[in-house]
């Protein structure tokens, strides 16, 4: 038995795909569901080796000659449920509900991100009563694991001049820039030597952390950079390990160094509601880097750059430019880090990235790169931005505009086909990637008859 209202074309195709697994790099069943929709309404496609799908839908008439238009949603979910939950994201259909006007999951994810972008594209493609130029309809695959679908993109695929990406909510509201970012990467290999000191182990914790993208410019306390500014104080030390951080887009939270030295250091311990720095004893270590690797890593680190580095001056408050030191390990005798650097322009990603090589290569380590994806920089002159204005207006409202500095797939697609005009779009939701993600149905079922209303004006 349906959950929604199976005669509503957007709730019956949600409501389908929530049937199919979908989780990041699990995205088998979905594309084939959306190749099927394809060869079912006679649609030209293509689908790409990572599973991502174009679907092409010709103008209706007196459209012929429009600008085509670019429709794009990702078809894989975050998968979290309660701990309490018997739930298998890999074989279960999810377990709708209605709550108030908000439609669920049971325990899980819901996936309206971006589940809401998928149906709204089924929707239009079966729907032969709009007016509407050309359209692409790019479903795409791992946006949630680092836009890594959008990424495998290919230029040729595409004729649009205008794109609607349907991975934004709010109803009002449409974003105007998000950053792009690469990962940046420092190994210092380093020689041990046998020891017979004691042993010490320097622990900071208790920091907030969070997204590097949404949280940069927060002043957010990293807890690698802290734990170097307390061991460059430290004499006649010889470390045995470091490590700290999760990932390279998180800002870290708790770091650890293991050291040896012939006396106590002494290092006040230090612990409020943000910070929390320890120092104890532990078991003796046998061999620890040598005196001279010990400095150079102690000097690496605290000099490499971390946090805001540059406001935009177009947009008050926006984070321009960022680069998050992430995480640290020692594996052997190889120390490594990872940097998260955004900005929407190449050329402050590369100035970041050589700032941190030089300061690598002045310390005897070295850097390297991967996972380049372009940012979608601020335009004041956006036709189709002012469209979506006026359409919004004619309701009595004013349309809000958010800028990000964090990645989407937008900056993918501008990257690709630069004079790309770019608004972003969709219904109101809430408890994004967290069990209780919740997608307001009235909000779903209006935001979907604007962007029609919308798209028939382009």
């Amino acid at each position: 038995m349906s959950v929604l209202d199976e005669n509503v074309a957007i709730f019956k195709y949600f409501e389908e795909i929530s049937k199919i697994p979908h989780g990041s790099f699990h995205e088998e069943k979905i594309a084939d569901y959306v190749e099927n929709f394809a060869k079912e309404h006679n649609f030209k496609y293509v689908r790409d080796d990572m599973n991502n799908v174009i679907i092409y839908k010709d103008a209706t008439p007196g459209y012929e000659n429009h600008d085509t238009v670019m429709l794009q949603a990702h078809m894989d979910m975050v998968c979290e449920k309660n701990k309490d939950v018997d739930f298998d994201f890999e074989t279960d259909a999810l377990n709708l509900y209605v709550e108030d006007g908000w439609l669920k999951a049971k325990g899980t994810t819901l996936g309206a991100d971006d589940g809401f972008g998928v149906s709204y594209m089924l929707a239009i493609l079966s729907d032969d009563t709009l007016k509407h130029p050309n359209l692409e309809c790019v479903f795409t695959v791992q946006e949630e694991v680092g836009l890594l679908g959008s990424i495998h993109l290919k230029k040729e695929y595409f004729q649009a001049k205008k794109m609607i990406g349907l991975d934004g909510g709010g109803e009002i509201s449409t974003c105007t820039t998000t950053s792009g970012g690469r990962y940046a990467y420092v190994d210092k290999i380093c020689t041990f030597e046998e020891v017979n000191k004691p042993t010490y182990k320097l622990i900071v914790k208790g920091l907030d952390g969070g997204h590097s993208g949404a949280c940069i410019d927060q002043e957010k306390g990293n807890s690698i950079k802290i734990l170097f500014r307390v061991l460059q104080t430290l004499k006649d030390i010889q470390i045995v390990s470091v490590n700290g951080g999760l990932k390279e887009n998180a800002i870290p939270r708790e770091a650890e160094a293991t050291f040896v030295s012939d006396t106590k250091p002494n290092i006040e311990q230090f612990s409020d509601s943000k910070l929390d720095i320890q120092l104890e004893e532990t078991d003796k270590a046998t061999k620890a880097f040598t005196s001279k690797d010990t400095n150079e890593l102690i000097t690496l680190y605290y000099l490499l750059p971390n946090g805001l580095q540059h406001k935009s001056m177009a947009i008050e408050g926006l984070t321009l430019a960022s680069l998050n030191l992430g995480k640290l390990r020692t594996e052997d005798n190889v120390v490594k880090c990872a940097f998260c650097i955004r900005s929407p322009l190449e050329s402050m990603k590369d100035e970041l990235g050589n700032k941190i090589k030089m300061i690598a290569q002045l310390c005897h380590a070295f850097e390297h790169e991967d996972t380049n994806f372009c940012g979608w920089n601020y335009e004041a002159n956006s036709p189709l931005r002012d469209t979506l204005k006026e359409i919004l207006k004619r309701q009595g409202v004013e349309m809000e505009t958010e800028a990000s500095h964090g990645g989407m797939e937008t900056g993918i697609l501008k990257g690709l086909i630069p004079d790309l005009d770019i608004i972003t779009y969709g219904p109101i939701a809430e408890g994004c990637h967290t069990p209780e993600e919740k997608l307001n149905l009235e909000s779903f079922k209006k935001a979907y008859k604007n962007l029609c209303d919308l798209i028939a004006e382009l």
